[in-house]
């Protein structure tokens, strides 16, 4: 039996307990405490908030979840009723202890003072060490109180002793810390746990002081208790432990509260969406009038107090219910309590406010404040991953807030909340729906709960009452009307008390039932009939409100409208105001309703032209349903989203109806006019283009002095009041004003601002709109300036270029196609900046609008259904989701153990994307939106899953491995029929589910088709062939979304487009590729097909007629893998080998399919210099011999072609004809005058001829073939002399001695001969010395000596008399070197490597006079110019490049040909000093970070370097003039506008 301690040990017990408890935390002393000692004190039955006890229909709980660790919902009909006593013991008369058990309990007692005086002096410690933080400090001096008095009162005294033990350990590690805990924050975790360790004191005193008049069997029951109640002490203590300790980690060695606020500073957190911010003061919220609402606030406290308790709580309601007045209650009774972590109020009539990406960043920073645990954990996450808090919802919600909380869950105390508000009055319902998949997902495991109140808007409807979903509902509009009445009673009360008189009981009872359960209608009669701030004749408004005709009770809408339309023939008082003050009053109203975003009375007055006083005074009649907030900014809004409802509706407003084109016409005419007047040239003043706008000290200040909150207002939605206007010639007008004087001005705004991808879109949603307003091309300049505008846009939004403002004109400009209807605006008004000429950028090409690169070969690619966002899957099994706006990626998962990607594929619902593997077989599914893996790996039987689809509902995921068909479930990934195996050779395709979802329709790799049950497997049909086998080998195939049509590419270029259900092809053949098409995808709507090939390009064709729609697309350099395009036909995505993703701007107009330009379609083998200095040639890998003039690089003659690849290449010593060596082994003569073949082609050689040279006499010509062997041919016969010279292996490089007599041969194994020519036999050799195939030779112009280039990266020079190495050998630094040629003074060697480098050496010595880069690829081939002066180079990258030979190895030269690319302070400027090209396209100064220009990265081998006069690259030729005294750039920038700063551009 249980001792009872000393009646003097209470009362001692009870006198220092009295000094330590809040009297607000007594608990009801007629509740008894809950069976369950962890559990808070159930709340009285007779306080639940409907009558009976039993909540009536608002309040509803989804059935249990069948897993257990779902928490239940909250019903207060499940509470425990009032218990006055416990039930009797089951065993009122225990045995008495046997004298062995007394002695055994007196040795646990004697063990147990021993534990507590340990644990007493560790808890004075503790106590000792919190002399910082009182609040511990009171709490470990009554605890140590307490369990002075328990160890009496406890009868189990082992469970003492355990408890004692942990107390003590507690306490020992806690101690060091306690001090830490000084910082935290007032009202947060911190404060929470402390009151919740009083809340227990509190209980075991009620327990102890009601124990004095109990039965000993009562008592010991209680004794149980107190023990639990203890243990749940020591529990609270180790959170303080467990936050302290989680923040200490971080702390170590740092200034962390430095830090830490920099970091949440990134957080951007919206202060106007608290509950209680300066805004809502603005916008008058405020919380319920006292002894209202009471009901529905208990229900949400008990939710809140309930451990058991759901973790999502919605309360809805329909507009008017008081969801914001009782949310804002009950987060001040939170906040009171220390339960607030977090909440986000918002608000569709301000912009930050209805961001729904700004919600999960606010909860966040305010998280951070409330628990010091979370803060750490969150900051170190900002630290450590790159902006998590810009990704999606999704992204954000785990990496900010879900695993922050995990990984601080033990710190963090039951009971705290975070409340949202107005969840519906968020603009973007996509993102509302993820946000609620994303509390779905991680609500049930994170240690807070969730309340989030909304109008039953669909999007919200669906996800709060998905199956796997728990949430508490209220809903406010089925509360009884009783209850709802009186409370609106009580507020209206209130309300009109000032009236003098007040009205009569009656008359407040006649507006109750007027506003049935709306509470906007009270509170909007309430402000009309008695303003605060307002003079009026109270009594006259009330008659007019009561005089309103009543209509059906059940109708509130006309209710609420009557109102309206009471409040606004007041304001529209015809008796009182003139015309004019009539039109302003309706003007200001209006564009209230139809603002983009809230204006200040200051915006609103410039955008309409308006004197302030008078836009004051017509938003001062219209108080009762707009707000103006004090203070200079003026905001004003609407008071309730209802009133814009019954505004844009006229059968509801009838007179006051709020025309939607009427007014953005208007709207449209004042941000063209705003515009007109403020944008300029160099809007923020910038003094210099080499800084990124990041790093221009005072930005922010310079935009507030700048741009004023109309001009960025009239700028960032000009195109959406524009896309809701007609088509007028006014608008017409403006519209191209604005296109051709304003532009990059406007540009300007949006970039400073950081609203640069938004200007993409308004133009894209601008340029469909005119399309659409204006049928068959009626203003086709305008639609062409709308379409080029576009194009400028997104090039510059989404590159690198839009980090620096001023380069809209210093590098945008310059680099823009001079066919461009912007470059035409625009350039005349400039000067002093680069200018670029030649022919790759005199008309526009189907290039590239954005180019992203990878480490790994792109496999396939794929655009969202909704065309926001494409996905791409690499070699290296990388998958990114991109958006398209900005480029950046918003996904990205982590795939471990993983080969390559093979297929990705969106879900039509665009919530799912899809993905396979090659090799392993393994699939994986997806949730897009909250970034979290749904299911996977499946697995295909370790085979490659080659075709992967979606059905259309998104339900069922059909994969194809080899011949074998899968079909899972996409959401839970069980499979749900399969795998089928295939009764036909070949392997999957392509496949694609039929629109009614119950079959599958496949191709395989040999053009067999067949059509199965999805269910069964079973053939509906019997298998036919596509595949037309004279055509040559099909290589691709595509099916068609509606499964009408199979697309095939065959390996001769041709495509055949088939009718399923026909059997039969559908058109001609599609012509047009060269070679191998490689990808097939059809659009959305089937009407287009698009093509890709092995020559690099991409076509897009109409499949009703067989013609090129769009293309040829160029710019990739390697195979294409994968096509895309997107769901408005507007955009196009490609992925290719070359290690890129680029996204193209689809046109459908016959002008934006470029003419041909001539320029290198292929990797450069080989280059040569004429004789006479007046050509350049190259050789190209595809066959082409091209023929352009030294000085401009402009084409001489129409390419030559051959049928074989071009490997080696000379001019004959006349340079009347070129001499080629091809891949099929024969050498041939082309006459430069006709670019005819001259004679017969040179035979004798079975292999590639790696390399020709004519003998400086031009009587004979060498070449030298992988065939082991060089054959010497007389040029005027072409017939062989002698028998061939044979080497050990294959034949690289020939050259000819100066004096004709001696041939020079290098090969594989690094072996050099030197032959004699006239009679064939080895004058020195095999000369070894390079450890690897010697790829290139050369002789000496003047001396008695060859240079060798190998394999190995080495260059040695030879002796030509001994054969013996003279120098070398020397490390090029830079890769296997591919060709090396004498300067032809014989002073310096040219060699080009494998990195795309240049190295120029000293003859003599060895040593490096100069390393150039430029080229991307190996540099297959160099040849020096008569003069010496230049140089040309020949790349794997498509570049030819003639380079200033004599500047580039010359420092005195050097300092007389300055270069912007030089830094402007060098005195003994050198090659290394000069500028990088960065992979973004940035050109950098790295030693001043100087930014000089900036170019598409498509641009990089059409660039011209430094001392690099002329580039002939993928696009044609160009020439850039680099002179630095010539532009206007770094801190001169600002000169480049002709005019200077002004306000207007128009000549």
């Amino acid at each position: 039996m249980a001792q009872k301690p000393p009646a003097g040990k209470i009362k001692k017990f009870f006198a220092k307990l009295a000094c330590h408890r809040d009297p607000d935390l007594s608990p009801n002393p007629s509740v008894p405490p809950s069976t369950n000692p962890n559990r808070p004190p159930s709340p009285n039955a007779s306080r639940l908030p409907f009558p009976n006890a039993t909540p009536p229909s608002p309040i509803h709980s989804h059935p249990a979840s069948p897993n257990p660790s779902r928490p239940t919902s909250p019903n207060p009909s499940h509470l425990p009723s009032p218990n006055p006593s416990h039930p009797p013991s089951s065993n009122p008369n225990p045995t008495p202890p046997t004298t062995h058990q007394e002695q055994q309990w007196n040795t646990i007692k004697d063990y147990g003072k021993i534990a507590w005086k340990a644990t007493e002096t560790t808890l004075r410690l503790l106590e000792k060490n919190a002399d910082g933080f009182p609040p511990l400090k009171t709490a470990v001096g009554v605890l140590v109180t307490c369990l002075d008095l328990a160890k009496d009162v406890i009868g189990n005294q082992e469970e003492y002793v355990k408890l004692a033990d942990e107390f003590k350990d507690m306490a020992s590690t806690l101690a060091p810390y306690a001090s830490k805990l000084a910082a935290s924050d007032e009202g947060g975790s911190i404060a929470l746990i402390i009151k919740s360790i009083n809340d227990e004191l509190g209980e075991i005193k009620r327990q102890l002081e009601r124990g004095k008049f109990k039965k000993t069997v009562e008592a010991a029951d209680d004794q149980g208790d107190i023990l639990a109640r203890c243990r749940k002490i020591d529990s609270l203590f180790r959170r303080l432990l467990s936050d302290v300790t989680l923040r200490t980690h971080v702390e170590i060695g740092k200034l962390r509260e430095a830090t830490d606020a920099t970091l949440l500073r990134t957080l951007s957190s919206v202060d106007d969406a608290r509950y209680n911010s300066a805004y809502s003061t603005a916008v008058k919220r405020r919380g319920c009038t006292a002894s209202t609402r009471e009901q529905i606030l208990d229900v949400l406290k008990t939710w809140v107090k309930d451990p058991q308790g759901s973790k999502v709580f919605w309360m809805n309601g329909m507009a008017g219910t008081g969801k914001t007045t009782i949310l804002y209650s009950f987060c001040e009774w939170l906040e009171k309590n220390d339960r607030m972590a977090g909440n986000f109020f918002c608000s569709r009539t301000s912009t930050a406010c209805r961001d729904l990406n700004s919600i999960v960043r606010s909860i966040a920073y305010q998280l951070a404040f409330y628990s010091p645990a979370f803060r750490s954990q969150v900051c170190k996450i900002l630290e450590g991953k790159q902006n998590p808090h810009m990704l999606n919802v999704g992204e954000q919600f785990k990496w900010v807030v879900a695993m922050p909380l995990e990984n601080s869950k033990d710190a963090i105390p039951d009971g705290a909340v975070i409340v949202i508000d107005a969840l519906d009055e968020c603009d973007n319902v996509s993102a509302t729906a993820l946000f609620l998949k994303v509390l779905m997902q991680y609500s049930t495991h994170l240690p807070i709960k969730f309340l989030v109140a909304s109008r039953p808007e669909p999007v919200i409807l669906k996800n709060m009452e998905a199956p796997n979903f728990s949430p508490s509902m209220l809903r406010l509009h089925d509360i009884e009307q009783s209850l709802v009445e009186a409370d609106i009673k009580q507020y209206l009360q209130e309300a009109l008390c000032t009236m003098s008189p007040a009205p009569s009981s009656g008359v407040i009872d006649q507006l109750t039932r007027r506003s049935g359960k709306l509470f906007i209608y009270a509170a909007t009669a309430a402000r009309y009939i008695n303003p605060e701030d307002e003079e009026v004749d109270s009594e006259t408004r009330l008659d007019a409100i009561l005089g309103i005709s009543l209509s059906s009770a059940s109708l509130q809408e006309q209710e609420l409208d009557s109102l309206y339309r009471s409040i606004l023939s007041s304001a529209f008082d015809k008796t009182r105001l003139e015309e004019r003050e009539l039109k302003i009053v309706s003007l200001v109203l209006r564009t209230v309703i139809c603002a983009m975003e809230p204006m200040t009375t200051s915006t609103m007055s410039m955008i309409l032209a308006l004197r302030q006083g008078d836009v004051v005074r017509s938003l001062s009649r219209l108080q009762s349903v707009l707000h103006v907030q004090e203070g200079p900014s003026g905001l004003v809004s609407v008071l309730h989203a209802s009133f814009p409802d019954f505004l844009l509706k006229e059968a509801r407003s009838c007179e006051f109806y709020c025309d939607i084109v009427e007014h953005n016409t208007k709207l449209a005419h004042s941000c063209f006019d705003v515009m007109s007047k403020e944008l300029h040239f160099n809007m923020c003043d910038l003094e210099s283009s080499y800084n990124f706008d990041k790093d221009v000290p005072d930005l922010e200040e310079k935009i507030q002095a700048n741009i004023s909150a109309a001009l960025l207002y009239a700028c960032k939605y000009w195109s959406s009041h524009l896309v809701h206007c007609d088509l007028t010639s006014s608008i017409h007008y403006q519209l191209v004003e604005f296109l051709k004087f304003h532009l990059l001005f406007w540009m300007e705004v949006l970039n400073l601002t950081k609203f640069i991808s938004m200007g993409s879109k308004l133009l894209s949603d601008t340029l469909n709109w005119f399309i659409r307003k204006a049928p068959g091309h009626t203003f086709k300049e305008t639609e062409k300036e709308l379409y080029d505008t576009d194009l400028f846009v997104k090039t510059f939004s989404l590159g690198a270029c839009k980090k620096s403002t001023p380069h809209i004109y210093i590098s945008a400009l310059p680099f823009c196609y001079k066919s461009n209807s912007v470059y035409q605006n625009y350039w005349s008004k400039t000067h002093g900046l680069l200018e670029v000429s030649g022919t790759s950028l005199v008309q526009q090409h189907n290039g590239p609008i954005g180019v992203w690169k990878t480490d790994a070969g792109v496999n396939t690619v794929a655009f969202s259904p909704d065309g926001h966002t494409f996905a791409s899957g690499c070699a290296n099994s990388v998958l990114y989701i991109r958006d398209v706006q900005s480029g950046e990626i918003v996904f990205s998962p982590l795939l471990e153990d993983t080969e390559s990607i093979q297929v990705v594929v969106f879900s039509p619902d665009n919530c799912k994307i899809a993905a396979s593997e090659s090799y392993g077989g393994n699939i994986w599914i997806w949730d897009i939106q909250m970034a979290t893996l749904i299911a996977g790996p499946l697995n295909m039987e370790s085979r490659e899953a080659r075709a992967l689809a979606f059905s259309w509902d998104s339900q069922k995921l059909a994969a194809s491995s080899g011949s074998t068909i899968a079909v899972w479930d996409s959401s839970f990934g069980k499979v749900l029929s399969g795998p089928f195996e295939a009764e036909i050779s070949g392997i999957s395709s392509s496949l694609v589910f039929t629109p009614d979802n119950s079959n599958i329709l496949f191709v395989s790799d040999i053009g067999m088709v067949r059509i199965l049950d999805a269910h069964t497997g079973f053939d509906l049909a019997a298998p036919f062939e596509v595949n037309n086998k004279e055509v040559g080998i099909l290589n691709s195939a595509a099916i068609s979304p509606d499964t009408s049509m199979v697309a095939v590419g065959y390996g001769t270029g041709a495509i055949y487009i088939w009718d399923v259900h026909a059997r039969t092809t559908i058109c001609s053949p599609l012509v047009g590729h060269s070679d191998l098409v490689t990808a097939l995808v059809f659009s959305q709507d089937s009407k287009k097909l698009i093509s890709g090939s092995y020559e690099t390009t991409i076509r897009i064709w109409d499949i009703d007629t067989g013609n090129l729609m769009a293309g040829p697309f160029e710019g990739h350099t390697h195979i294409i893998s994968s096509l895309a395009l997107s769901s408005d036909g507007t955009k196009l995505i490609s992925g290719s080998y070359d290690q890129s993703v680029r996204l193209w701007n689809v046109f459908t107009n016959e002008n934006n399919i470029a003419p041909p330009c001539q320029s290198v379609t292929s990797p450069i083998n080989t280059v040569a210099w004429s004789p006479d200095g007046t050509r350049i040639a190259s050789g190209q890998w595809e066959g082409t011999i091209a023929v352009w003039t030294a000085q401009n690089g402009e084409a001489v003659i129409k390419p030559f072609h051959h049928l074989s690849n071009i490997l080696s290449m000379a001019f004959s010593p006349d340079s009347s004809r070129i001499s080629t060596g091809t891949k099929d082994g024969v050498v041939v003569l082309w006459d430069l005058r006709t670019g005819k073949v001259v004679g017969k082609p040179f035979q004798g050689h079975s292999e590639d001829i790696n390399s020709i040279a004519y003998s400086p006499d031009g009587s004979i010509i060498a070449s030298g073939s992988r065939d082991c062997t060089i054959i010497i041919s007389d040029c005027s016969t072409g017939k062989m002399i002698g028998n061939p010279l044979r080497h050990n292996d294959k034949v690289n490089s020939v050259a000819f001695t100066p004096d004709s007599n001696r041939l020079v041969s290098g090969g594989d194994h690094g072996l050099i001969y030197v032959w004699d020519v006239h009679t064939g036999q080895t004058i020195l050799g095999p000369i070894k010395g390079h450890k690897k195939e010697v790829h290139a030779v050369a002789c000496s112009p003047n001396r008695p000596q060859f240079v060798s280039g190998s394999e190995d990266g080495t260059l040695c020079m030879w002796s030509m008399t001994t054969g013996e190495m003279t120098a070398g050998p020397f490390d090029a630094h830079c890769g296997a070197v591919n060709s090396v040629t004498y300067s032809r003074d014989g002073t310096k060697i040219i060699s080009g490597v494998n990195s795309g480098a240049i190295c120029v050496l000293d003859a003599e010595m060895g040593n490096i006079l100069a390393s150039i880069t430029g080229h991307t690829r190996n540099v297959a081939s160099v040849a020096v110019s008569p003069d010496d002066s230049k140089f040309v180079s020949g790349s794997w990258d498509r570049s030819v490049r003639v380079w200033q030979l004599d500047i580039l190895t010359s420092p005195e030269s050097l300092r007389s040909a300055p270069t912007i690319w030089m830094p402007e302070d060098i005195i003994n400027p050198t090659i290394s000093d000069i500028a990088k090209y960065h992979d973004d396209g940035w050109v950098v100064l790295d030693q001043d970070n100087a930014h000089l220009f900036w170019t598409t990265p498509e641009f990089r081998e059409d660039l011209c370097y430094p001392y690099n006069l002329i580039t002939i690259g993928p696009h044609g030729t160009t020439h850039i003039d680099y002179s630095s005294s010539k532009l206007f750039i770094g801190r001169t920038w600002s000169k480049c506008w002709k005019d200077g700063r002004q306000d207007s551009v128009r000549q």
